[in-house]
């Protein structure tokens, strides 16, 4: 708490925030950090494993060697690691600068499999719920402590490993809501599909078979699948299944993506459709209609989302023609990707209060910022109404005491 203390003259001060209430991605406290009183980037689109190579690099005595071999692997050679000691040994190496996991306490073969124990992993991830957007709440399953280190470091190495298909927008450096907006500009008819429960739909034998189809060895797909489940009980039966809140999961849901990209890709092509998916957001359009109820596309859809072993939410399922909104992902699809007029109602309505309280909460500046922010991807840094709320903002905070 800051209680009558000022605004510095240099960058506003950073806070954690999270993602925003609307959907709208918060930028990271490294990020935040000149976005306000100057026009510095701060893009939300931008996937923190490029710093974080960067960082390792730079640091001396980091395993360079190893560390080389993340920043090339991605030509799909797949040699990186042969063994669980070799995954092991590389997780400790880039463990300090990517996840903070102390060089004192290496990470060795055993520790992992320590965690292959269901009863262990249990007591080592904690559940909570969150707000969803559209209403009720989700449960978030996040591992604590070492695992989560071990996980962070997994992740980076999984997102340097592998290359996902041109069709998944999430979750993969260089793309964003933004591009997959683009991909379904100006057409007649745009259909939006919601796998329901995509995360836990992914079990253990799905994670294990893709990475091996990615070229890592069987044993050590067989070791990561254990390592990366969390163990669900499903009609008293333990499923393991990918968690909702473990920093691993977005990497590997790609992977195990693979077949279904492929299949409705090839789905999309034989219908001359655009296709994208944004984990589980899966975006059809094209202009002419084959969405009708029953049609040849809508059946060859449905049993190819079913043999894949996900499932559609039909409450979220629309199928939006031109002349009335048309959304992908958030964004107004219609000439260029947009965010909605009540974003930017919004938007102005927290500047205004800001403006005109004596003392604005820390919480309530970073969530202006984290809009702006979102605001700047989608339209661009010289966009004008851009750089008009950014302007209010600076002069509603100036001077301004915080709490």
């Amino acid at each position: 708490m800051n209680d009558g203390s000022r605004f510095p003259s240099g960058p506003l001060p950073s806070a954690d925030v999270g993602g925003q209430a609307d959907g709208s991605p918060a930028c990271s406290a490294g990020q935040q950090q000149g976005l306000l009183l100057d026009s510095a980037p701060c893009s939300p689109s931008l996937d923190p494993c490029d710093a974080k190579l960067r960082l390792v690099k730079q640091r001396p005595g980091a395993q360079s060697h190893k560390l080389e071999s993340i920043s090339g692997s991605c030509t799909g050679t797949h040699r990186m690691f042969s063994s669980l000691s070799e995954l092991a040994e590389l997780i400790s190496g880039i463990g300090p600068y990517v996840s903070g996991l102390a060089v004192s306490e290496p990470v060795t073969d055993s520790r992992l499999r320590y965690y292959f124990d269901t009863r262990v992993r249990r007591k080592s991830y904690r559940r909570f719920q969150i707000p969803k957007k559209s209403g009720g709440t989700r449960t978030i399953t996040a591992p604590d402590g070492e695992l989560k280190d071990i996980l962070l470091s997994l992740a980076f190495i999984l997102s340097e490993e592998y290359i996902p298909t041109a069709e998944a927008m999430a979750f993969v450096r260089g793309r964003s809501i933004v591009d997959n907006a683009r991909r379904h500009l100006g057409r007649n008819y745009v259909l939006n599909l919601d796998l329901k429960d995509f995360f836990a739909s992914i079990t253990a034998s799905m994670v294990e078979k893709g990475l091996m189809k990615i070229g890592i060895p069987p044993l050590v797909a067989k070791d990561i699948a254990s390592l990366c489940t969390y163990p669900s009980v499903e009609n008293f039966h333990i499923k393991n299944v990918l968690p909702q809140g473990a920093p691993s999961s977005p990497a590997l849901s790609n992977i195990c993506a693979v077949t279904l990209d492929s299949r409705l890709s090839g789905l999309a092509r034989r219908f001359r459709l655009a296709y994208t998916r944004y984990a589980d957001d899966i975006t059809f359009s094209s202009n002419h209609n084959v969405y009708q109820q029953n049609s040849e596309f809508m059946q060859e859809l449905h049993r190819i989302i079913d043999e894949c072993h996900f499932t559609i939410n039909p409450k979220k399922t629309r199928l939006q023609k031109r002349g009335s909104r048309q959304e992908v992902t958030g964004l107004t699809v219609c000439s260029k990707p947009n965010v909605r007029r009540k974003y930017i109602k919004n938007l102005r309505a927290l500047i205004h209060k800001i403006k005109f309280a004596e003392t604005p909460t820390l919480h309530e500046i970073n969530v202006a910022r984290g809009k702006l922010n979102y605001l700047r991807m989608v339209k661009g840094a010289a966009d004008p109404t851009y750089l008009a709320y950014l302007k209010k903002l600076n002069i509603a905070v100036k001077g301004k005491h915080f709490r």
